[in-house]
């Protein structure tokens, strides 16, 4: 009994700290955008800057893994979900590189975006996280049919990023030559946001994992 005890403490905790990767990471992938639209380089700066708060989290829960593994010798059912908030919390470790992908293209920029050609690329961003939010909720409460729904959004998200591309690509030609280095910078942010949504698909697939044991692909 004491071992299960000590058991759930310490998955409650990996649970505790991929959740708080979790705000970090959205909150980043928020304040990188904002960044974007105001040319705030500081705030660019920032973003780049607190990744290592994420980048810790994630070597925690790594560390956490191992040594839950170790100590408490788990059953198949406890190990499929040490293994799957690992997991997770790696997605979210990428998440946080994906927001300082795009504070990097901020500070590359020489000035603030046509606001035009950002409407779509906030809105991808705004889905992107609304995502993440809803898949963590699910996490919480081991839902694995609401990861799924989740998921399925990220045709959405696709969606957008296409359109983003076309649009983009069109400023481009219209605008000529001293447009494109600006544009193929916006081109970046929106890749980096729409690889952001494809890891908060991974997470849902990881739920999906976690609650019944089925390795699946979602949204594939």
């Amino acid at each position: 009994m004491a071992i299960r005890t000590a058991f759930k403490t310490e998955m409650l905790a990996m649970d505790d700290h991929a959740m708080a990767m979790a705000d970090l990471a959205g909150g980043a992938i928020q304040r990188a955008v904002e960044a974007l639209e105001a040319h705030d380089l500081d705030a660019a700066r920032a973003v780049i800057a607190d990744d290592e708060r994420i980048n810790q989290l994630w070597i925690r829960v790594e560390r956490e893994t191992m040594e839950i593994i170790a100590r408490q010798q788990p059953m198949a059912s406890d190990l499929r979900e040490i293994l799957a908030v690992s997991a997770i919390a790696t997605d979210l470790e990428r998440i946080g590189d994906h927001a300082k992908s795009v504070s990097r293209a901020v500070l590359a920029l020489d000035r603030a975006p046509d606001p035009d050609l950002l409407v779509n690329i906030l809105r991808m961003a705004e889905l992107m996280r609304s995502l993440l939010a809803a898949e963590m909720a699910a996490f919480a409460h081991r839902d694995a049919e609401a990861a799924r729904v989740v998921a399925a959004r990220d045709n959405e998200i696709d969606d957008l990023y296409s359109g983003i591309y076309h649009s983009l690509i069109a400023a481009m030609m219209s605008r000529g030559p001293q447009a494109i280095q600006d544009i193929s910078r916006l081109l970046w942010v929106a890749k980096s946001i729409e690889r952001a949504g494809d890891h908060v698909t991974n997470i849902g697939e990881r739920i999906v994992f976690l609650v019944t044991g089925e390795l699946t692909e979602l949204n594939g």
